[in-house]
């Protein structure tokens, strides 16, 4: 008789209900090694970054698209500056193993804004490692103490107004003090019940209270680290010898870890565009699923 979950699955499905990760000395050091030596030398790297606590963090994980990158990086110059962030912003890229070359990335990264941080990992993650990268963004938090951080993958579109309609909506829902969360895609499909917890969504012209959110681009505050303890809960592998075709589950961990706890709100319509690109870490799930918001973006421009 074998049990239908590994005992590690049911601790992880206790810490992320009762928001309680344990303190793992073994994860922070096998993260350590996680990462290229020339990477780790970079960041005496989990210092503060240049500028004292930074006004915004972004954050862009990348992996097998250079050109993606890029373009996300080139995109956000004009939209820091339109912002007036970009002497108050810092920059990590976190890159997972690929063997593609990032050299225009790079450069982008660099022209960005004063302080930038670029990770190599030096083995592929994938969608089973991906909490590692964010516990890693989790880490350069700690340390950077950013008064709002912003999350981009590098397959989105950003338009050089974005930022600044993002943080119109980050002010417009300040009166609610449990928001911790803006996340800026949305489409037409959407769950309106909830997605990974049930919660019907709240209309608020131009942006929604749902409790829940996905990774492609969100922007979060100071407390929304420290509400989570800077720390992800790992994720056991378990969860996809069952079901290989899932997602990461970090977006699911996040959601379910706040509600209850946070409030999470959502641009509408979408801030970025998304689904052009074909998924690079689940491929399977997006044919069910496209998370293609480019209709919905067009028509609301």
């Amino acid at each position: 008789m074998s049990l239908a979950f590994h005992p590690v699955e049911l601790l992880h499905w206790w810490e992320t209900r009762n928001n309680r990760p344990r303190l793992r000395g073994e994860v922070d050091t096998e993260l350590a090694g996680a990462w290229s030596a020339e990477a780790c030398r970079g960041a005496a790297a989990l210092g503060q970054p240049g500028l004292g606590e930074p006004e915004l963090m972004i954050v862009l994980t990348t992996y097998a698209r250079p050109g993606g990158a890029a373009r996300v990086l080139e995109r956000l110059r004009p939209a820091l500056a339109a912002a007036q962030l970009r002497e108050r912003s810092a920059l990590l890229v976190l890159h997972d193993a690929c063997g593609r070359d990032y050299g225009a990335a790079r450069q982008a990264a660099a022209r960005l804004c004063p302080s930038s941080l670029w990770l190599d990992a030096r083995q592929h993650f994938g969608k089973r490692g991906f909490w590692k990268m964010h516990q890693t963004a989790f880490s350069v938090a700690a340390a950077w103490r950013p008064r709002l951080a912003l999350y981009l993958q590098d397959d989105v579109d950003l338009e050089p107004d974005f930022l600044l309609r993002a943080l119109e909506l980050w002010h417009a829902t300040a009166a609610d003090l449990l928001r911790r969360v803006l996340y800026l895609f949305s489409s037409s499909d959407d769950e309106a019940g909830g997605r990974w917890v049930n919660f019907e969504r709240r209309d608020h012209g131009s942006y929604r209270l749902t409790n829940w959110f996905d990774l492609q681009a969100f922007l979060v505050d100071q407390a929304f680290f420290e509400l989570l303890g800077h720390r992800m809960i790992p994720i056991h592998p378990n969860r996809w010898q069952r079901q290989p075709r899932v997602s990461s589950g970090v977006g699911r961990q996040l959601t379910r870890r706040l509600f209850g706890r946070a409030h999470a709100y959502q641009a509408w319509p979408p801030l970025v565009v998304h689904g052009a690109a074909p998924s690079t870490m689940n491929p399977e799930a997006r044919e069910q699923r496209t998370l293609d918001n480019r209709a919905d973006y067009c028509r609301a421009s």
